[in-house]
C-alpha cells in the first residue's frame, strides 16, 4: 500500500481532530472523493482541490506519494 498527506483548511479540519495533516493509507488508483470519504469529510463541503500544488478534480487518482490540499467555500462580504 500508498500512502498520501492529506491536509485539511478552515473547518474542515475538524474532520481529522484539528491536525494540519494526516497520512492516509491508499490502494494505487483511488480518487481523492474515496479518500475524502474515509475520513468522513463531506465532499459538498469541499472546493478547492490540489495535489502537489495544482488544482484538480474529486476524481483525480491518487499513486501513492501525493500532497492533496482541500479547501472548503469560504464566505464573506
Amino acid at each position: 500500500m500508498s500512502q498520501v498527506e492529506v491536509r485539511l483548511y478552515a473547518g474542515l479540519r475538524a474532520h481529522i481532530r484539528g491536525a494540519t495533516s494526516v497520512r492516509v493509507e491508499i490502494e494505487p488508483g483511488e480518487t481523492i472523493a474515496q479518500v475524502l470519504e474515509r475520513l468522513s469529510v463531506p465532499l459538498n463541503q469541499t472546493r478547492i482541490i490540489f495535489v502537489n500544488h495544482r488544482t484538480t478534480i474529486l476524481d483525480q487518482e491518487l499513486l501513492g506519494g501525493e500532497e492533496v490540499g482541500i479547501f472548503p467555500a469560504i464566505g464573506g462580504g
